[in-house]
């Protein structure tokens, strides 16, 4: 009988649990929503009792299972499997959910960022199937990143490398809530977008489909865009820009030769690849970026499930 592992999705709106065999195939799915605004003690039962059902919707039980992995917002030390105080789980202080849910589940467990897992999932079923040096960019309401080199998951000393959304690319930019200035994140990310947006529809009063007062989202600069509202599109430009910037130094420090992006900007295609892929080729190191493929990713909100249940398998990392 083959091995069974549950892969859980802990994100600020919904916990995704899944359950995945030892070759990637998933059996069974939960989802639930996180109840962020509570204790944390609220989200991390929604944890257990979605890996328990998806677990018997599967037809097993928990002690049947091999092994749980869980992808959590950073920061987080995936060596103790301990959560530091996420941005979007706003009543979480340091929380051991490791140890916590080992003890509930009485399984072995293993909790990682949220990035590094989509890249683990992405590299074994997705677009890094026939890499081994590629970088994984989640590209949503802030910027994530996790990097596969020599075939491998890149930690870094205490299991914070690869957090592209804080490369540096204006160092004169605004404060960013990590504490530097001018990070990418400020930049290339959802929000980022939107609030440029707003900037300019205030000051400038460019003609524009987009709504001059009320709630602006980045789906609604999408679907203006889409229609060929060229303020909107200039928003993608801008937005796929910088993050070939900040791409352009990340590729260069690690050498990849891949970068597979995911979230929900990576939704809207050529918008916003065509501009990242002139940034990187007008900007890279020669013999380099002629070289890499910046593509979307192919696995969705699957790889998030699959590289938890895959980082379960292989035992997390070693402390």
């Amino acid at each position: 009988m083959k091995r069974l592992y549950v892969g859980v999705d802990l994100g600020g709106t919904n916990v995704a649990s899944a359950l995945i065999d030892e070759d990637g195939n998933v059996l069974a799915r939960d989802k639930r929503p996180t109840l962020a605004d509570q204790p944390e003690g609220v989200t991390v039962r929604q944890i257990i009792d979605g890996i328990t059902e998806a677990a018997r919707k599967g037809g097993v039980s928990v002690g049947d299972l091999a092994a749980i992995g869980i992808g959590a917002p950073g920061p987080l030390d995936p060596f103790e499997g301990v959560v530091l105080a996420p941005v979007n789980l706003p009543n979480w202080g340091k929380v051991p959910l490791k140890r916590i849910v080992d003890t509930k589940m009485g399984v072995p467990v293993v909790v990682d960022n949220d990035a590094n897992v989509v890249a683990v999932g992405e590299q074994w079923k997705g677009a890094g199937r026939e890499v081994n040096d590629f970088l994984c960019v989640t590209l949503g309401t802030g910027i994530g990143g996790g990097a596969i080199c020599g075939g491998k998951l890149l930690h870094g000393f205490n299991g914070n490398a690869a957090e592209i959304g804080h490369i540096t690319i204006d160092y004169n930019g605004p404060r960013c809530n990590c504490g530097n200035y001018g990070c990418l994140e400020l930049y290339a990310s959802a929000n980022a977008m939107v609030r440029r947006a707003l900037e300019r529809i205030k000051k400038e009063s460019p003609k524009t489909i987009l709504p001059r007062s009320g709630k602006l989202t980045s789906q609604m600069i999408f679907e203006a865009a889409k229609n060929g509202d060229r303020f909107a599109i200039e928003m993608f430009e801008e937005t796929g820009f910088f993050l070939g910037v900040g791409l352009v130094s990340a590729i260069n420090l690690l050498n990849v030769e891949m970068v597979a992006i995911t979230g929900g900007l990576a939704n809207a295609g050529d918008l916003i690849f065509g501009p990242v892929r002139r940034t990187v080729l007008e900007r890279g190191f020669p013999e380099v970026k002629e070289k890499v493929r910046i593509i979307p990713t192919q696995l969705g909100e699957d790889a998030a499930l699959i590289g938890a249940a895959r980082l379960a398998m292989e035992g997390g990392v070693r402390s």
